[in-house]
């Protein structure tokens, strides 16, 4: 791991569920870069506002590492849900043609990355996540599409002509596709 990194990681990671600074998402990156001793990104280029900061070296997504800093630009994941239920005699009911969809976006956003398998589904420290000042947490999004998967089970489900709960067999089928950029920077000194 780089020598930054994990001093990165370890002060960011101690700060979930507090606000810092003044509870903009690049207020955590720029508080943890200075803790770890590097450079910011005043440090490496523009800071206009709407500016794509950068906060080191970039390097690939698929080799970026725990303390490494995210930049996202128009960045949208969008998971789409769509569930088929079959009950013993026949019956159903499926949303195929009017599925759950659910969009994260982060038009202008910063995190920093805690985990990366190696999958394309990754753990960021973020903080201002909706725009609200909202206060450091830890979530999941992805870097790259996840290919459609589907799982079969059975499990008890409300029936829609009765109204009563009855064994049946679910499909579930989920997607997962993103549009932007997404940029991550590895830690250096200024």
């Amino acid at each position: 791991m780089a020598t930054l990194n994990p001093k990165v990681l370890q002060w960011a990671s101690g700060q979930v569920g507090k606000q810092i600074g003044a509870g903009e998402c690049w207020d955590l990156a720029n508080k943890a870069l200075l803790q770890a001793g590097a450079g910011t990104s005043s440090d490496f280029g523009s800071m206009d506002a709407d500016a794509d900061y950068v906060w080191g070296d970039e390097v690939a997504l698929k080799d970026a590492l725990p303390g490494d800093i995210l930049q996202y630009r128009d960045y949208e994941m969008t998971t789409t849900t769509t569930t088929d239920v079959t009950f013993a005699d026949g019956t159903g009911w499926s949303d195929v043609d009017d599925p759950h969809t659910e969009t994260i976006g982060h038009p202008h956003h910063t995190s920093i990355l805690s985990k990366n398998p190696g999958t394309g589904g990754i753990t960021v420290l973020e903080q201002n996540y909706k725009g609200n000042k909202e206060a450091v947490r830890s979530s999941t999004i992805r870097w790259k599409d996840l290919s459609t998967q589907t799982t079969t089970t059975r499990k008890q489900m409300k029936r829609q002509d009765n109204g009563k709960m009855e064994s049946a067999v679910v499909v579930m089928t989920v997607g997962v596709s993103m549009t932007g950029t997404l940029k991550a920077y590895r830690p250096k000194k200024p």
